[in-house]
């Protein structure tokens, strides 16, 4: 008999891990490192939680452990990303996954964003550069400070320096999901 849910998280500063050990925590599921994946390991599950971060617009690893879930004899994928983002708008996360996802995975992926933060500390050196450029760039905007949105402010504060917007909460509906609806497909 297969196991029923093993959760895959690739994270680079620790809020994805963090997510996906209180993921795990709460359902009593497997947790393993994206480093650590392989077709064979998931084959073991029915389900597969892959979780990320938002790295520059993109699903961070999402393509290779989708070829990776194809291959497998898993039946059911979801996946949950982390960002820096608070704005949790519907048009902006509907925005983010039409980008990163086909009208069909869309319809058939159960899919999960959860706000996270920065973690300067942590970040490599390349990812550090990008921010520290794109706050500069913002502080330096054309508009005047009268002119910027609220929005616009609060991205330029948050972007400055480290910060840490995570919660459990967050992780509700997936949980919601996976103890209701997953089960089922087992």
């Amino acid at each position: 008999m297969k196991n029923k849910i093993i959760i895959i998280y690739k994270s680079s500063t620790g809020f994805t891990k963090k997510y996906a050990e209180m993921i795990a925590e709460e359902i009593g599921c497997t947790l393993a490192d994206y480093k650590t994946a392989a077709v064979e390991t998931l084959s073991h599950y029915d389900t597969v939680v892959f979780g990320t971060r938002a790295h520059a617009g993109m699903i961070d690893g999402y393509k290779k452990i989708k070829k990776m879930f194809q291959k497998s004899a898993a039946g059911h994928f979801v996946l949950f990303v982390t960002g820096a983002s608070p704005d949790t708008s519907e048009d902006t996360l509907n925005a983010f996954w039409s980008q990163n996802l086909s009208a069909e995975e869309l319809e058939k992926i159960p899919h999960f964003y959860m706000p996270a933060g920065l973690c300067y500390e942590k970040m490599s050196f390349p990812d550090k550069l990008m921010m520290k450029t794109a706050a500069a760039f913002m502080k330096r905007s054309v508009k005047k400070k009268q002119e910027k949105t609220e929005m616009d402010l609060a991205v330029e504060r948050m972007i400055s320096s480290s910060y840490d917007i995570s919660d459990k909460t967050y992780i509700n509906p997936l949980v919601s999901y996976l103890k209701t609806t997953a089960a089922d497909h087992t």
